[in-house]
């Protein structure tokens, strides 16, 4: 029997070059894409606006550094933007909510908890879940406590990107959204940016294309 032999033909350079405009093309439409993302985020933050005292405000987690036993940097902007909302007495109870990584025996919802505490929140006037893993399940657990303890009018407290996406989840009267602004001062701010509206959407097209029991577990075989 004789063997089929296949060759591989490289390439022309004319081929080349059909090919790095056609990858050109495609990176200026995400970029433009992108540009237009944001600017939608920046008017929707704009047009939010907190008039008078909220029951509570509600913390989504970001991430937690293990190693170092400390939150990145936008984890801690939304913290100091609860504690900022909080002491100039805009919401009267703080909900922290996400980070449950049961394998690894880790709360990001009582790490926040205990930050507030030594930043000289009342504990009293703090809630956390032991749960959620991710924005849908923090939504979820967030809202039974809100509703465990009658709370009416609500902040959802998370970074611009973040705030914009729970909006689409969140179905509910008297609830309002805070943010910390962008804070793009270099090069690599900026691209970081890029790649966070990478995430966002990246989530929304997922939880748009699976059933939502599809998504929860996704997200907690990942992230567990």
């Amino acid at each position: 029997m004789k063997q089929l032999k296949i060759f591989f033909i490289p390439p022309n350079l004319k081929t080349w070059k059909k090919i790095a405009i056609i990858l050109f093309a495609l990176t200026i439409i995400d970029i433009a894409f992108g540009i237009l993302y944001y600017h939608k985020v920046q008017i929707f933050i704009s047009n939010q606006t907190i008039n008078s005292k909220a029951d509570a405000g509600v913390v989504f987690f970001g991430s937690y550094n293990l190693l170092t036993n400390e939150f990145d940097n936008d984890t801690k902007q939304r913290l100091t933007n609860a504690i900022h909302l909080y002491k100039s007495e805009k919401i009267d109870h703080i909900i922290c909510v996400g980070g449950a990584r049961k394998k690894k025996k880790f709360l990001g919802s009582r790490e926040m908890r205990n930050y507030l505490i030594r930043n000289n929140i009342n504990s009293e006037i703090i809630y956390y879940d032991s749960l959620s893993y991710d924005t849908i399940s923090n939504w979820h657990e967030a809202l039974k406590i809100i509703n465990r303890n009658h709370f009416e009018k609500i902040i959802i407290i998370s970074s611009p990107l973040h705030v914009y996406r729970i909006a689409k989840i969140v179905n509910r009267n008297n609830t309002f959204f805070s943010t910390h602004t962008f804070n793009n001062k270099s090069i690599s701010d900026y691209f970081s940016t890029y790649k966070n509206i990478h995430h966002e959407w990246a989530a929304l097209i997922l939880t748009a294309l699976l059933p939502e029991k599809s998504y929860l577990k996704l997200l907690y075989w990942y992230r567990n």
